[in-house]
């Protein structure tokens, strides 16, 4: 089966070694992002500059295996669907990925594009969804592997698991955990994709899931009116690898990269 790989994060490359040792896994190229790329969200009301943390390691790591690396500014352009379709391969596969797929790519691969997204779909669609998850208190998070359509997050779902937040994460030890599982849900799946005996189903019309924003630096600014226990959360939620939550004191930014609640 003939594979293409969308990635521009740490993730999303360990993900594309992960399919890269499937068996019948034939990764044919490989598109990634410029070394800074822009991502637009709110509809294309805002945007902001990102950086590509993984460019020069797939640089070395699609010349050790003879795969082609293409770099593309705009998923949708012509460029790089010519590209694709030069590829012509039977399904595409995307991780860490930060712009809207549109039909033109989506309609190329036999088997489809499939997605990861790091929530119980159809909850928490959009920007940052662990974070956001922590933020608000929730017992579990989880991530869904789902074929790709031109909305955000909304398309069939392939394979789900749940994976509990314990009261002393932070979000790099929920990263880690449920970033190993989407891996384990890759594994999986994708053999089953190539027999054509995966599973499809529709998302849950009948629940109105949110679609939530990236989060900025700017999020992270403390609202001491809240509950000691949402504070703790909006902390945890934050913290290193993030730029951390904030208070400012007099004119200074104070960074908080932990906390706890005691008793008086």
């Amino acid at each position: 089966m003939k594979v293409v790989f969308l990635c521009a994060s740490e993730y999303g490359f360990e993900c594309l070694r992960c399919v890269c040792d499937i068996l019948n896994c034939n990764v044919v190229g490989v598109i990634t992002m410029p070394k800074q790329y822009e991502i637009t969200y709110d509809n294309g009301r805002k945007s902001r500059i990102a950086d590509n943390p993984i460019l020069d390691e797939l640089f070395e790591f699609c010349e050790l295996g003879k795969k082609e690396l293409f770099i593309s500014k705009k998923v949708n352009s012509l460029e790089t669907i010519n590209k694709v379709k030069k590829w012509s391969p039977d399904l595409i596969i995307v991780s860490g990925w930060y712009q809207i797929i549109k039909k033109d790519i989506l309609d190329l691969p036999s088997k489809g594009v499939i997605g990861l997204h790091a929530s119980m779909l159809p909850q928490y669609r959009g920007g940052a969804p662990l974070v956001w998850q922590m933020i608000n208190g929730e017992e579990y998070a989880g991530i869904s592997l789902f074929y790709m359509d031109e909305g955000c997050d909304t398309g069939d779902i392939i394979a789900q698991k749940q994976v509990k937040i314990c009261d002393g994460d932070t979000i790099k030890e929920l990263y880690e955990r449920v970033g190993k599982t989407g891996i384990d849900l890759l594994r999986e799946n994708i053999p089953l994709i190539e027999s054509g005996t995966a599973n499809r189903f529709k998302q849950d019309d009948g629940y109105e899931g949110s679609v939530f924003p990236p989060r900025t630096e700017e999020d992270g600014l403390i609202d001491w009116r809240k509950s000691s226990k949402d504070i703790m959360n909006f902390v945890r939620a934050q913290t290193r690898p993030y730029p951390g939550a904030y208070t400012i004191i007099g004119n200074k930014k104070i960074t908080i990269w932990d906390c706890s609640i005691e008793d008086i």
